[in-house]
């Protein structure tokens, strides 16, 4: 009970936490990460144990599906030789790296351990920086890439961990059996991911309503990660086609009400997940403090910024050197490296947006407490803490200074307005065709077609409104922003006086809500 209300606690805090990342205009796993870090220096009275294993199956699978399934596909697609260069190449040559200076630095700890420490910390995390990126109106080919990086490198990165870990926990390591196992594993996992995410699609689609659909959606990640861990096959990666394939089956299909509600009910979910982990770091952390002397977290705090700086070497190094072979040998594919004519620029961007977050922190706890015969796996603790101060200065150094390098960079490209614009105008035009045609029918009466025709004229005088927005930016936004909220306390006391009931208040309410999301979009950053 007493670890529950602690949980429960811990949750409150971190909730404030993102809320004042919102507030302070900071992506929120930096604010989350500070107060870990500050949690791990607080005596608690109860420590919290979780299993491992437990860990990865709780907090994974949701987030990884949920990645996959924001990213587009069709983008995903046609940048995939970018995306595989840093999500795979990038990632295995980091985690040998890593693994090197980890085993340099430790010489006392086994390889294995080496290796699944540079696994670990390979990937980045695209939360943070896509986060950022998206105020400045960057191409969205460059953040195709952040996110595809991310989604993929996750799960090459679990599965070269999970190798690591098996190495670790049974001291047998064979390169041509590993390589093996990598293909059966990264190929199985896909074609079982792709298999069940159209078959529990379908079944969502067709005999579920809105709100049951997306329950069924919270549980679908765990049915695939579960049922692909079964067959021996990369859980990761099966949830990760099933997100891809899950996007396009909902955008195509799926109805209205279902899109509205999923889009919310996740966001809502994907948050707590984040608080969650970062929680448990804290808790970890403390349980690790109180064992390490100042001297000692001194130590390896200076590793960690080594380990860090070898990080952000090794992939700028990384992407300067095939963006600049490109640009030798081939200029035309050089110049459409990364979305623009100019390849150094936005390589130095992608280079520099490598942080670290949610998935490492994951691995990091997913470690074994213990080994096979039962005695206490040497080297976690420390594994642990330096892989949380080098998530915590991944966030802080890049993640604080990426705004001003966008900036300095001049990569923010021109508004998309009209082609917003022109898209919309097709759509008015298509539903008065369709008019014009049902009332020459006789489909549509005298009444309803004049009402109907009213109502596209309106649309139609709304998208002329937004070359003034054009003009005028956020004022506009901000002067009907006011105007919904006088309507909204207008409403609320003509509820409050009893000349309208409870039914007709949440009617004109919802038309409120839904005219306040359609002018602006808010964003989790």
């Amino acid at each position: 009970m007493e670890s529950f209300q602690t949980i429960i606690t811990l949750m409150f805090v971190a909730t404030l936490l993102v809320g004042l990342s919102q507030k302070i205009k900071v992506p929120y796993p930096i604010c989350l990460v500070l107060g870990g870090a500050i949690m791990g220096f607080i005596p608690l009275e109860y420590v919290i144990y979780f299993d491992p294993d437990l860990i990865l199956l709780i907090v994974l699978p949701p987030i990884l599906y949920y990645a996959a399934f924001e990213i587009s596909f069709r983008e995903f697609r046609s940048n995939l030789k970018e995306i595989v260069s840093l999500a795979l190449g990038l990632v295995a040559f980091n985690t040998f790296v890593v693994g090197l200076i980890f085993h340099l630095i430790f010489p006392f700890f086994p390889w294995a351990l080496a290796f699944a420490f540079g696994a670990i910390v390979s990937p980045p995390d695209a939360v943070a920086a896509t986060s950022i990126l998206k105020r400045f109106n960057i191409n969205t080919k460059l953040l195709t890439i952040l996110e595809g990086e991310s989604l993929v490198n996750d799960a090459s990165a679990l599965v070269l961990y999970k190798m690591a870990v098996i190495a670790l926990l049974s001291g047998i390591f064979s390169p041509w059996q590993a390589l093996a196992t990598f293909i059966f594993t990264v190929l199985g996992g896909i074609i079982i991911g792709v298999l069940l995410g159209y078959v529990l699609q379908t079944i969502s689609r067709l005999f579920f309503q809105p709100v049951l659909s997306v329950v069924f959606s919270f549980t679908l990640p765990y049915v695939v990660y579960v049922m692909a861990n079964y067959l021996q096959v990369s859980g990761v990666l099966a949830v990760v086609a099933t997100g891809l394939v899950s996007s396009k089956i909902l955008a195509k299909y799926h109805s209205t009400p279902r899109r509205i509600f999923g889009y919310v009910s996740w966001d809502i979910f994907i948050t707590l997940m984040n608080c969650f982990v970062f929680i448990l770091i804290g808790l970890q952390l403390q349980t690790l403090t109180s064992t390490m002397t100042f001297a000692q977290m001194v130590v390896y705090i200076a590793n960690a910024s080594l380990i860090t700086a070898a990080l952000i070497l090794v992939r700028m190094g990384w992407v300067y050197t095939r963006c600049f072979f490109l640009y030798l040998n081939f200029s035309k594919p050089a110049k459409n490296l990364f979305g623009d004519k100019q390849p150094f620029r936005e390589a130095t961007l992608i280079g520099w947006a490598g942080m670290r977050g949610i998935v490492s922190l994951t691995a990091a706890l997913a470690l074994p407490y213990t080994m096979p015969n039962g005695m206490p796996l040497e080297g976690r603790s420390q594994v642990v803490f330096v892989i949380f101060i080098i998530i915590l200065l991944s966030l802080l150094i890049p993640g604080l200074t990426l705004a001003p390098l966008v900036k300095s960079l001049n990569l923010s490209q021109s508004s998309n307005f009209e082609t917003v614009f022109a898209v919309k105008q097709e759509l008015i035009k298509i539903g008065k065709n369709i008019l014009y045609q049902l009332h020459s029918s006789k489909k549509v009466s005298a009444k309803e077609n004049a009402f109907l025709i009213a109502h596209f004229e309106l649309n139609h005088q709304l998208l002329n409104s937004m070359k003034a927005k054009e003009i005028y930016g956020d004022k506009l936004d901000l002067i009907k922003s006011s105007i919904i909220k006088e309507q909204r306390k207008k409403l609320i006391e003509l509820w409050e006086t009893m000349q309208i009931d409870d039914k007709l208040l949440s009617e004109l309410e919802q038309e409120l809500d839904l005219e306040e999301i359609n002018m602006t979009r808010a964003e989790l950053s």
